[in-house]
């Protein structure tokens, strides 16, 4: 009795080398693949990961490193020293007298302050920001003097609790700054440097009682006030 012939077995067995090959081409095709990479590498951006991690793989690398404090710049800066208040009062009568040359200009000292205050009718034109005519060059020349100290200068404008009746003005309280501000803008021209706080205080610093015309156009003045050392604190001391 003849032996029965086994069935083969199907080709697929026979076929598993090519899942080899084709994982090694894979892995060739990698390889190349790094080598070619590492061969165009970009040192700047190699540099870069190379320093994320060894800082991150450095155990010392979260340490915290305890220092004293150092810093040699001073906090706050503190302004320089005014002149004396009574040799500025000399200083500045003498230039007013020299220079400025406008009729009913005093000069006067308070605790912490040398004051010049200065008619409105010497400078401007009635209830007017206009300037008289040359009062812009004498303020200016008076500036000279005002740009050679250290301190603090402060423009503040008067007016009396007459009406204003003009259509420019609704009111002294905006006459009284417009003519602050414009005498400060002449003194900053001529060459003053430093920080001006200009203040408008219409009629507020005045009583309201009858005046005689004459008080009346006292009233009405602009006064520039040097503040002494102790009293450059700060804009709001003229107050």
């Amino acid at each position: 009795m003849g032996k029965i012939a086994q069935p083969q077995e199907s080709g697929s067995a026979n076929g598993g080398w090519m899942l080899t090959f084709a994982d090694l081409l894979a892995l060739m095709l990698t390889f190349f693949v790094l080598v070619f990479s590492m061969s165009t590498i970009h040192h700047d951006s190699w540099n870069d990961v190379v320093e994320t991690m060894r800082d991150q793989f450095d155990p010392n690398y979260s340490a915290i490193a305890q220092r004293d404090f150092e810093h040699n710049q001073a906090v706050a800066i503190t302004s320089g020293v005014g002149l004396n208040l009574n040799y500025l009062k000399a200083l500045v009568e003498r230039d007013l007298n020299r220079n400025l040359q406008l009729p009913g200009v005093t000069v006067h000292r308070e605790r912490d302050r040398v004051i010049v205050s200065i008619p409105a009718s010497s400078l401007f034109e009635n209830k007017s920001g206009q300037f008289m005519g040359g009062v812009p060059k004498k303020l200016k020349q008076f500036s000279g003097s005002l740009t050679q100290i250290k301190n603090k200068l402060v423009i503040a404008s008067h007016t009396n609790d007459l009406p204003i009746s003009s259509q420019r003005f609704r009111s002294n309280w905006e006459l009284s700054v417009t003519r602050a501000q414009l005498v400060a803008g002449v003194i900053a021209d001529a060459g003053y440097a430093l920080p001006l706080t200009v203040v408008g205080h219409a009629d507020s610093k005045f009583g309201r009682t009858r005046a005689t015309a004459r008080e009346l156009d006292a009233q009405e003045r602009i006064d520039f006030v040097i503040l002494g050392e102790a009293g450059a604190k700060g804009p709001f001391d003229v107050f």
